[in-house]
């Protein structure tokens, strides 16, 4: 009875009641399959435990109608000879005779009545049922009726083969009494308890529902109680699907069983059947999906549901569902060549027969299940044909040929032109606001579209547009070689090399980007629209270069001529002018041309807004650390980036949203994101913000004291830079050991140097960025994306013992704080780092208090610090050093702590920085949070020393922690704590495999 609680409560307090004297009904309603009769056979199994007499039936649907059969049935009796007495009604005779008959069982036990199928019930069988219950409701009786609320055949209710038993086996024949002449009155027989012209037949326009209805209601005003069985939720679905299946099921498998609309009918013989044919495999405790293909019980439970209609009705049903699950009333009887008004008892018929259900605007398949089982049910000669049919009547109607295209893609034969301008006319609608399906639309076209065709070569141009535009950068390169592989005219070249160089730009191959749209510019005689779409592509690859001054002087160049470009490339120019700007440290004109962008693109064209300025924007605010305006840039960025389908850069709002939580202390929120958008870029292969995202995670597992993660971060982005081939600054990696060679400059190297430094001293750190420091005042963008980089790059070069390198980063940060004297994050930063080179404990109290995010506060307070226990000022420096720990812990960072907390150890100061809580005394749920560092670093290689470094504890607190770990794990080596830890890996993967050390 899942799912079907409440209403199994309700009945077990009314028989509670009766058990008590107190008679009470209970009305049960539902579609076809919801379980009624299984409720009313559990009741009647239960109730009979409980020492009630049950008495069960069920109304029939009968070509004639049996006057109060259900009763009789369930009574097991046949009714009483006819009085020869003709003052009396024969009716009222029999319902006396079925009165005493209840009302004597009464006398020894409570009663429960259940009738089943009241939809079908004669009138005389619905009369009797509103007298008896009324004349026995001072008897222990609970009545449980059901009835259907969808009449005639249906998939629950009418399956092939014999017919259910309801109660006794009884027949007309079985209701003679031996000996009796064969006289009116002896044999009961439809006339003689029904009087002429009183019969209902059954099928639609019948009243008999309805009078069932009245009934209903009539009972429910006298106290009954009225419970309608609706389709199970959601999670009781997954409930029966593991009974079924014996296992929990996959997410594919529950979108399979949606189709089934909740029915638990339909729903166990959906599962039933797929664990049959061996479509689902069961292995470690989950159900997975093998074949969504419906199986073959389904396909016969609609075949069966087909049968049972007219000739007329199954041919109007299997012929809209080629129209969709649903559709219009219209658009089905033009389909089959008639009228609306013409096909009203076709769809009367198939409503009655539940297959249909209307809607405020349409009609529509009941269950989903059903629908994809009548098209699959179709042979595909004919299912094709529909499709043309139906694409061709769209398309003569005028109007938008979108709903015409899935009809047109599906039907369609090659070389059909006039078909395929409709397809055209069709994508060029849906690429404005869904590259993805127009993608899928354009892609087709192609496909069908004859090599002689002349339309084809723009077909391939708009399939390159929107595969690029959707994403599918795969599936758009292989458009363009193939493409250029064919002989083209000049200026037909252009176009495809425009397309390339958009592709290879988002694939992070700015060079080659810049080259190929230099090509396309080469060619003489280009239109305006192509001759603009090659400048934005020659814009955004040079702005993926390191040197930015060829990106800024072409974007001045098409600002000064904006009368000759469109609008899309006068902003599209904005928006690498103001990152330029931005990156060469010119601060206040990059945000003010970054602003102006975003207003001219607001309400502008499909075109204008896919120049997507928000996101420049965005990430300028959370470079300057306004994260209240950077979040609601993001989120504007990512709605707009919906709104117009444009999935190649769905992965560039969740990656900026990271970077902004990852400043604002968010940890766990910024590696989520962070992931997200990394795996969005790989599955999309577009990947300019994964440099980014790969930065956040590498820097945040720092934080954490997860070094190896951190490493492994920055090892799997450096690897895909260089799968990909990547011409820009980000591309040059080198090698995280003692023995790599410098690195180039750029801002994606600052989180290997820092991995480095933390696992291999300042020395090894300075091999990596060494080469950084005398470009920073012309390349100072790693200065304005992080405020910290500065002061850092100061003490690592201090540490390393070059001071040069530190004077050359003071120099750095200081003058771009005096060229933007009104951005307090660069001149925090400039404080900070000169405060450092020269040991300045006033300006590294100023730059404590002046920086613009937690964790570049707690960092200055904590050279603050040391400073000051330098000079020997041990109050003050304890002061400084907690404001730090404070800092750090605000923002998660626990190797920073724990750093902080050895400083304050060694000078005396110790803080208990463990929480109580109740654990376990075994497992790895038993272990602290100290106790779980150890494990992974120890896990990971680590020396008892090199765990005590990076945790900044002692090497005889390290073997402490490890005599506990080995205690509550029950082992007794590090072999062995490394092979259960691989194993909670997995666990952890796959809770459903979990077993063991807790």
């Amino acid at each position: 009875m899942r799912g079907r609680e409440p209403e199994w409560h309700t009945f077990i307090h009314l028989l509670r009641a009766a058990g008590d004297g107190r008679g009470g009904t209970l009305l049960v309603e539902g579609e076809p399959g919801t379980g009624k009769s299984l409720l009313l056979a559990e009741a009647a199994a239960h109730a009979s435990r409980q020492g009630f007499l049950p008495v069960t039936g069920g109304s029939e649907e009968l070509e004639e109608v049996i006057p109060l059969a259900p009763l009789f049935m369930a009574l097991d009796e046949p009714p009483a000879h006819a009085s020869r007495n003709e003052e009396l009604d024969p009716r009222v005779q029999v319902v006396e005779q079925l009165r005493v008959r209840l009302k004597s069982c009464t006398a020894t036990c409570p009663v429960l009545v259940g009738l089943d199928d009241l939809q079908w019930a004669d009138p005389a069988t619905l009369a009797a049922l509103r007298t008896l219950h009324w004349e026995l409701i001072a008897e222990p009786v609970v009545w449980l009726l059901a009835r259907r609320t969808v009449t005639g055949p249906s998939p629950a209710l009418s399956l092939p083969g014999p017919s259910r038993t309801r109660g006794a086996s009884w027949t007309p024949e079985a209701s003679r009494t031996p000996g009796a002449s064969q006289t009116p009155g002896a044999l009961w027989t439809p006339g003689a308890l029904w009087t002429p012209g009183s019969r209902r037949t059954s099928g639609p326009g019948t009243a008999r529902d309805d009078e069932a209805e009245r009934l209903f209601r009539c009972l429910e005003k006298h106290g009954a109680i009225r419970v309608e069985l609706g389709p199970l939720p959601d999670d009781i679905v997954a409930e029966v699907a593991a009974d079924v299946l014996g296992a929990v099921p996959q997410p594919d498998l529950l979108a399979l069983a949606a189709g089934a609309g909740g029915n638990p009918f339909l729903l166990t013989e959906l599962l039933s059947g797929l664990r049959e044919e061996g479509s689902v495999e069961v292995a470690g405790g989950r159900t997975r999906l093998l074949s969504a293909k419906a199986p073959e019980r389904v396909h016969a439970l609609v075949r069966h549901l087909l049968d049972g209609l007219s000739r007329d009705t199954r041919q109007l049903v299997e012929a809209a569902a080629v129209l969709g699950r649903s559709f219009s009333p219209e658009d089905a009887a033009e389909l089959v060549g008639t009228s609306p008004a013409a096909l009203l008892p076709a769809f009367e018929e198939a409503m009655d027969a539940g297959i249909l259900v209307t809607t405020q605007e349409a009609l529509e398949f009941r269950h989903e299940l059903v629908w994809q089982a009548v098209v699959a049910a179709l042979p595909p000669p004919v299912r094709h044909a529909l499709h043309h049919q139906i694409g061709k009547i769209l398309l003569d109607r005028g109007g938008s040929p979108i709903r015409a295209a899935g009809h047109l893609i599906e039907g369609t034969r090659p070389g059909d032109a006039r078909t395929l301008i409709g397809l055209d006319q069709a994508v060029a609608e849906v690429l404005a606001c869904s590259p993805c399906a127009a993608a899928d639309l354009a892609v087709q076209a192609v496909e069908l579209s004859d090599l002689s065709d002349p339309s084809r070569f723009a077909r391939v141009v708009t399939a390159i547009e929107a595969t690029t535009e959707a994403g599918r950068l795969d599936d758009a390169g292989r458009l363009v070689r193939s493409a250029l592989a064919r002989p083209v005219s000049p200026q037909a070249a252009a176009e495809l090399r425009c397309a390339l160089s958009g592709l290879l730009f988002m694939n992070g191959r700015a060079a080659e980007a810049v080259a190929e749209a230099r090509a396309a510019l080469a060619e003489p005689g280009l239109p305006c629209h192509l001759r603009d779409r090659a400048t934005l592509a020659l814009l955004y690859g040079l702005a993926g270069l390191p040197d930015g001054r060829r990106a800024a002087e072409e974007a001045e160049a098409v600002l000064t001529a904006a009368d000759r470009h469109g609008e899309a490339v006068v902003v599209g120019a904005m928006v690498v002018l103001a990152t330029a700007r931005w990156n060469s440290g010119r601060l206040a004109d990059g945000l003010q041309l970054a602003r102006e962008a975003v207003r001219r693109a607001q309400g502008g064209s499909v075109a204008v807004r896919r120049t997507h300025p928000r996101l420049a924007l965005a990430s300028m605010l959370t470079d300057i650390r306004r994260l209240d305006e950077a979040e609601i840039a993001v989120r504007e960025a990512g709605e707009e980036v919906e709104a117009l389908g444009h999935s190649a850069w769905a992965s560039a709002p969740a990656v900026l949203r990271a970077r902004a939580e990852l400043v604002a202390g968010r940890l766990d929120d910024a590696v989520a994101d962070a992931q997200d958008g990394l795996d969005l870029a790989g599955s999309l292969g577009t990947h300019l913000f994964s440099s980014l995202a790969a930065s956040v995670l590498s820097t945040v597992a720092l934080r954490r004291g997860d070094l190896r993660t951190a490493a492994q971060h920055v090892e799997a982005d450096r690897d895909r830079l260089t799968r990909h081939a990547a011409q820009h600054v980000e591309a040059d990696y080198d090698r995280l050991s003692p023995h790599a060679a410098p690195a180039a400059p750029g801002w994606c190297a600052m989180p290997a140097a820092r991995v480095a430094e933390a696992r291999d001293g300042p020395v090894e750190a300075m091999k990596l960025v060494g080469g950084l420091y005398p470009a920073l005042r012309e390349h100072c963008r790693v200065l304005v994306d992080d405020p910290a980089c500065a002061p850092w790059l100061v003490r690592v070069a201090l540490a390393a013992g070059d001071r040069a390198s530190a004077v050359l980063a003071v120099t750095a940060a200081e003058s771009l704080a005096g060229g933007n004297p009104g951005f307090r994050t660069v001149r925090a930063a400039a404080t900070h780092a000169r405060a450092l080179l020269e040991g300045d404990a006033e300006a590294l109290g100023l730059a404590a208090k002046e920086g613009t995010d937690a964790w570049a506060r707690a960092s200055a307070a904590e050279d603050l610090g040391v400073v000051l226990a330098a000079s020997g000022d041990r109050q003050e420096a304890v002061r400084s050093l907690d404001q730090a720990l404070a800092g750090y812990e605000e923002t998660g960072s626990a190797r920073d702590a724990a750093r902080l907390r050895r400083r304050l150890r060694r000078m005396g100061v110790r803080h208990r920085h463990w929480a109580t809580a109740e654990r376990p005394i075994s497992g790895w749920a038993s272990l602290t949070d100290t106790e779980c560092a150890v494990s992974l670093l120890v896990t990971q290689g680590w020396t008892n020393r090199q765990v005590a470094d990076q945790m900044f504890i002692s090497a005889h607190t390290v073997a402490f922690h490890l005599r506990q770990i080995f205690r509550k794990l029950g082992i007794a080596s590090r072999v062995e704590l490394t092979r259960l830890a691989v194993e909670q890996r997995r666990d952890l993967e796959h809770p459903s495999r979990a077993k063991g050390h807790g």
